[in-house]
C-alpha cells in the first residue's frame, strides 16, 4: 500500500447541543448552523482524504436530496493566512465557504443504512501549493432535522511508482506528474506585467486580488499607474491618493506582511481619463510573490445593477435615464433629442459586428434554420408550431435543453431572415414582448436567467438593434431605444458574473465574457463600453491559461465542451486581428489551440464522433463541427504538419495517448464501415461539474457500438438523474466494496506492445488511500478482442469488487452459464468471459431499468431528452483477501479469445497484471516471522 499518513483536525468552537468528545451534532436551524475543525500541517500538491460518519435522524425529510449537507475547505498558508484559488480539484467553489463538496441525503446510501439511519462520508480532493493548513466546516444545509458527525479522518498518501517489464516503456514517478493548469498566477519580478481597464470618469475603479508571498517574511509589492485619454496619450500625475517617484512615477505601494495578502486598489480617474494602465511588479530580484489572477473589478457602488434598479425600475427606457444620469452624459445634449439614447447609437458600429454565439450554432450544427413551415425546430427535437401569441413559459418538449434554447431567443435571428413570417418587424416584437413579460428580477422562466443563456439573448439584441438603426420610423426609433436600453441592461449584469469571477474557470464564464465583449465592441460611444471590453478580455485570457494548457491538454472534463472552448478560441483569434493590444494574446492562444485540436482529431472515432466520456450532449457531429471550424476560422492551422497528419485520419491500427488529457485511444481503421475503437478516460475529475469515470472506457468492434457511456449533460439533467449519470456506477469503472470514486485521477504506470497487441497499465488514487488500484487494458491491434482487468490491493482484511459494463441501448445481453455472456446486435455477437488472476470470480447479473432506490439506480443511459432510457448493465464480481485482480476478455470470435488467452500466460502479461511490490512486501513479512 501506498504510505498514508494521517492528519489530526481540532474542533475550533462548539457545536450545537449533545456533542460530545467524538460525536458533533450539526443543527437544522440554518446555513450558519456548523462545527469547524482546523486541519494544520497538510502536504501541499497532494491528494486529500476526508471521512467520517454520518447519522441522521429518523424522521429525517430530506432524504432525496442530492445536497443534504455542506463540508466547506478553506485553504491557509503556513502563517495562517487564507488564499484564495479559483479551481480546487474535487470541490466546488461556493459563497459562504470558499469551496464545498455537497453530501447526499439519505436515499442516496447504500439500504442497510436505512436501519442504521448512518453511513461512512468519504471524498477526495486536492490541496494546491502553497497551502499548508486547512479549515474544515461541516455546515447544515437543505437537512430538516439536526445530524451528527463522528470518527472525522483526514489522510494524505502518494502513490507509488510501479515497476517495468520486458519490452516495456518505464514510466518514473517525475514522468507522471501531470501538471494541470490549475492556476493562472503571475510569478513577479522586477519587470512589471501590466493590465489595462477601462474607466468611468467621475467614478472609482476598484481592483480587488491577493499576493503569496513565499519568499521573506515582510516584502512588497508595487502596482505601477498610468492614466491615459481616449486617444492613448498618458496624463500627467500627479494623481488622486497615487503616490510618485522621479523612478518609478506614479505607483501604489502593496506591502505583504504575511504569506497571503488581500489586498484592493481604489483608483479615481482624472476627467479626461479613458483607460488606466497598471503594472504590477517587485523591488527586488529575490522577491518570491506571485499575483493571484483574475482579478476582481468594479466601478463603484453607484454604478452597481441593484443600486441602479431600486424596487420600481423595470422599464428600460427609465432605466437608461438613471444610468445617464450616473454617468453625466451631457444634459445639453439631452434636452434638444427624444432620448439620451439617441446620442449613443451609431449605425456605423452595427456594419461589422462579430458576435460569438450564432457563430458558434453555426459551427456546431451547420447552417440549418430554426423555423420552417411556421414551426419551430430547437435542440433536434421535433418542430413546434408558433402560437398566435407568446406566454413566455412554454415547455411543450418537458426538456430543460429546448427550455433554454428558446429563452436565449436564438431563434429569432432565423425569424427575422423570414419576411413571410414578419422578418425583423415580428423578430423585434417578440424580442420587446419577452423583455416586458420578464421584467428583472421575475422571469417567467427561472432557466431563462441562465448565464449562457443570458450571454446568447444579449447577442441577438445586438443583431437586432443593427436591423433597426437606421430607420426614420418613428414606431422603429421607439424600439431601437427599448433595444439599446436593454443591451446596455445586459452589459451591466454580464460584467458584474464576469468581474467578480463566479464562475471561473469555466466555459460559462468563458462565454459570458465573449458576450460582453461583442456588447462593448458593439457601442463603443457609451462611456462604459471600454471598460467592459477591458474586463471581458483579462477574463478570456486568465480562462484560456487555465482551461487549456500549453501542451493542448486541459482540466475540462467534457470532450463536447472541450470542442466548444476550441471553437471559441478561435472565433476569438479571428475577431481580435484588428486590435494591436490582442496581438501576444491572440500568438499564445494559437499555439495553444493548434496543440488542443490535435488532441481532439485524435480522439475521435472514425464515424467522426467524440467518445461520450463526460457531459454528452446529443445531436451534433463532431467530424463535420471540425470541418466547418477550421475551414471557417483555422484555416492557418493547416500549416502544422502534426495537425494535418492527425486531420488525416491515417489508416490501420493505431495508439493515441494524451496523458496531459487523460485519454487513451486504440483503433483500427480500413476506411470501411466494420471499424473498430477503445477509447479510456483516467483524466482528473472535477466535482462540480464532472462524472466520476476515471478508467471508464467505451468500445466499437466491426462497426458494432458494444460498450457505451450513460453520457448526460448539466443541461438536461438534474437531482438524482444527475446524480446517477455522474456517479462512478453509471460508467464502466470497478468498485472496491461497493466504494463509488471520489475524485482523483489516473497516471500512465506502463505501456507496452506485445505480439501485436496493446498493453497499458494506469494507477488511480479516486477510492482514496483504503485501496491501491490500476486497471490494465489489453488490446489486439485489430481490436477483434480486449481484455480488462483491475488491481485492487487493501489493508489485508477480504475486498470485493463490482465491476460495470453499459451496453448501447440496441445491444441486448444474455447469460448463457456462470462463465460466459453474450452480447446480441443484428447478426453480430460479442462473448463476455470473466477470467480471475488473483481472488475468486464470484458470478455475473445483468441489469435493466432499476430504480426502486435513488442511489441504487442501474440500467439507463441518458436521454436526449433529458432523463433516462432503459439499457443492458453487466455486472461482474470478484473478491479476495490482501489483492484481488480479476476482469472480464470481450471478443467477437474465438481467434481473438484465443489470442487474449496466450497473452496472459505470458511472463510480461503476469507481471503487468502483478500488484507492485507484492513480493518484497511477502518477504518481509517471511523475514519478521523467522
Amino acid at each position: 500500500m501506498p504510505e498514508v499518513r494521517q492528519i489530526s483536525s481540532v474542533p475550533r468552537d462548539q457545536a450545537a447541543e449533545g456533542s460530545s468528545d467524538d460525536t458533533y451534532v450539526v443543527s437544522n436551524h440554518n446555513r450558519w448552523s456548523r462545527v469547524v475543525f482546523d486541519v494544520k500541517d497538510v502536504s501541499s500538491d497532494t491528494w486529500c482524504a476526508v471521512e467520517f460518519q454520518i447519522s441522521w435522524h429518523a424522521d429525517e425529510e430530506a432524504r432525496s436530496v442530492h445536497d443534504f449537507a455542506a463540508v466547506g475547505i478553506d485553504f491557509l498558508s503556513e502563517d495562517g493566512s487564507h488564499i484564495d484559488f479559483a479551481y480546487v480539484p474535487g470541490l466546488a467553489r461556493t459563497q459562504i465557504d470558499p469551496h464545498s463538496y455537497h453530501m447526499a441525503g439519505p436515499g442516496y446510501y447504500d439500504r442497510s443504512s436505512d436501519h442504521s439511519h448512518s453511513a461512512r462520508v468519504l471524498f477526495n480532493f486536492f490541496v494546491p501549493a502553497p497551502a499548508h493548513h486547512l479549515t474544515l466546516t461541516i455546515r447544515s444545509w437543505r437537512n430538516s432535522h439536526p445530524f451528527k458527525i463522528c470518527d472525522l479522518r483526514i489522510h494524505q498518501s502518494v502513490q507509488t511508482p510501479s515497476y517495468a517489464s520486458v519490452e516495456s516503456v518505464k514510466l518514473q514517478p517525475s514522468d507522471r506528474q501531470v501538471t494541470a493548469p490549475r492556476r493562472a498566477w503571475w510569478n513577479l519580478s522586477t519587470a512589471p506585467q501590466w493590465l489595462n481597464y477601462g474607466v468611468a470618469p467621475g467614478h472609482p475603479l476598484l481592483i480587488r486580488g491577493q499576493l503569496i508571498n513565499e519568499g521573506k517574511a515582510s516584502d512588497e509589492a508595487l502596482a505601477l499607474v498610468v492614466f491615459r485619454d481616449a486617444k492613448g496619450k498618458q496624463l500627467p500625475p500627479p494623481y488622486e491618493a497615487v503616490s510618485s517617484s522621479p523612478v518609478l512615477g506614479p505607483f501604489l505601494d502593496i506591502p505583504i506582511h504575511r504569506q497571503a495578502r488581500r489586498f484592493t486598489l481604489e483608483l479615481h480617474p482624472p476627467s479626461e481619463a479613458a483607460t488606466v494602465e497598471l503594472g504590477f511588479q517587485v523591488p527586488a530580484d529575490d522577491s518570491r510573490i506571485s499575483l493571484v489572477t483574475p482579478l476582481e473589478v468594479s466601478i463603484g457602488d453607484e454604478l452597481l445593477l441593484e443600486n441602479i434598479l431600486g424596487d420600481d425600475v423595470s422599464n428600460p427606457l427609465v432605466f437608461m435615464e438613471k444610468v445617464c444620469d450616473r454617468l453625466h452624459l451631457h444634459p445639453e445634449a439631452q434636452r434638444m433629442r427624444a432620448s439620451p439614447v439617441d446620442q449613443l447609437i451609431d449605425p456605423k458600429n452595427f456594419g461589422a459586428l462579430f458576435t460569438f454565439h450564432d457563430r458558434l450554432r453555426a459551427i456546431q450544427s451547420g447552417e440549418a434554420p430554426a423555423i420552417s413551415d411556421n414551426h419551430l425546430t430547437l435542440c433536434g427535437l421535433e418542430p413546434w408550431p408558433f402560437p398566435e401569441a407568446f406566454e413566455w413559459t412554454e415547455d411543450p418538449y418537458k426538456s430543460p435543453a429546448w427550455r433554454l434554447e428558446f429563452q436565449s431567443l436564438s431563434w429569432l435571428l432565423d425569424l427575422a431572415a423570414r419576411p413571410e413570417l414578419g422578418g425583423s418587424t415580428r423578430a423585434v416584437e417578440l424580442a420587446l414582448s419577452w423583455a416586458q413579460s420578464n421584467p428583472w428580477n421575475e422571469p417567467k422562466d427561472a432557466l431563462s436567467t441562465y448565464p449562457m443563456s443570458m450571454a446568447t439573448r444579449a447577442e441577438v439584441l445586438l443583431h437586432l438593434l443593427a436591423l433597426t438603426s437606421g430607420s426614420k420610423n418613428g414606431k422603429d426609433i421607439k424600439r431601437r431605444q427599448t433595444l439599446f436600453a436593454e443591451i446596455i441592461r445586459y452589459g451591466f449584469t454580464l460584467s458584474e458574473i464576469v468581474s467578480q469571477n463566479i464562475f471561473s474557470p469555466t466555459l460559462i464564464q468563458l462565454r459570458v465574457a465573449c458576450a460582453l465583449l461583442a456588447v462593448g465592441r458593439a457601442n463603443p460611444h457609451f462611456p462604459l463600453a471600454a471598460y467592459w471590453k477591458s474586463i471581458a478580455l483579462a477574463q478570456i485570457r486568465s480562462a484560456f491559461d487555465q482551461l487549456i494548457g500549453s501542451d493542448g491538454s486541459s482540466i475540462e472534463q467534457s470532450l463536447h465542451d472541450r470542442l466548444e472552448i476550441v471553437s471559441i478560441g478561435l472565433l476569438l483569434t479571428h475577431s481580435l486581428e484588428d486590435e494591436p493590444e490582442a496581438k501576444e494574446f491572440r500568438e499564445r492562444l494559437t499555439v495553444r489551440l493548434r496543440a488542443a485540436l490535435k488532441v481532439l482529431v485524435g480522439m475521435t472515432d472514425p464515424s467522426g464522433m467524440l467518445p461520450p466520456l463526460g457531459d454528452a450532449p446529443r445531436g451534433y457531429h463532431h467530424a463535420s463541427w471540425l470541418r466547418r471550424m477550421i475551414s471557417g476560422y483555422g484555416r492557418s492551422l493547416l500549416a502544422d504538419s502534426e495537425l494535418a497528419e492527425e486531420l488525416s485520419y491515417p489508416a490501420g491500427p493505431r495508439m493515441f495517448v494524451s496523458e496531459g488529457d487523460g485519454i487513451v485511444v486504440f483503433r483500427d481503421y480500413e476506411r470501411k464501415p466494420h471499424w473498430s475503437y477503445l477509447c479510456a478516460s483516467f483524466g482528473e475529475q472535477r466535482r462540480e461539474n464532472g462524472h466520476h469515470n476515471c478508467s471508464s472506457f467505451v468500445y466499437t468492434a466491426r462497426g458494432t457500438r458494444w460498450v457505451t457511456d450513460p453520457g448526460g449533460s448539466i443541461i438536461h439533467d438534474t437531482g438524482s438523474i444527475r446524480h446517477y449519470l455522474t456517479s462512478s456506477r453509471a460508467h464502466n469503472i470497478a468498485s472496491p466494496d461497493r466504494h463509488d470514486q471520489s475524485s482523483g485521477l489516473g497516471l500512465i504506470e506502463e505501456r507496452m506492445s506485445l505480439n501485436h497487441a496493446n498493453i497499458i497499465r494506469i494507477g488511480t488514487n479516486t477510492y482514496g488511500p483504503s485501496y491501491e488500484h490500476a486497471r490494465v487494458f489489453l488490446c489486439l491491434d485489430n481490436l477483434n478482442a480486449i481484455a480488462v482487468f483491475d488491481c485492487f490491493r487493501g489493508h489485508g482484511s477480504p475486498i470485493s469488487i463490482d465491476g460495470h459494463l453499459h451496453f448501447d441501448e440496441n445491444v441486448a445481453v444474455a447469460l448463457t452459464s456462470s462463465n460466459l455472456a453474450i452480447g446480441f446486435h443484428g447478426k453480430n455477437r460479442l462473448r463476455i468471459v470473466p477470467h480471475a488472476v488473483a481472488g475468486e470470480y464470484n458470478g455475473m447479473t445483468i441489469q435493466n431499468g432499476c430504480n426502486g432506490r435513488r442511489g441504487e439506480l442501474q440500467g439507463f443511459v441518458s436521454h436526449p431528452r433529458g432523463g433516462l432510457r432503459p439499457a443492458n448493465v453487466l455486472t461482474y464480481r470478484f473478491s479476495g483477501s490482501g489483492d484481488v485482480c480479476g476482469g472480464v476478455i470481450l471478443a467477437i470470435n474465438d481467434l481473438g479469445f484465443r489470442r487474449i488467452m496466450d497473452l496472459l500466460a505470458t511472463p510480461e502479461l503476469k507481471a503487468v497484471l502483478r500488484m507492485p511490490g507484492r513480493e518484497s512486501q511477502l518477504a518481509q513479512q517471511d523475514a519478521a516471522t523467522s
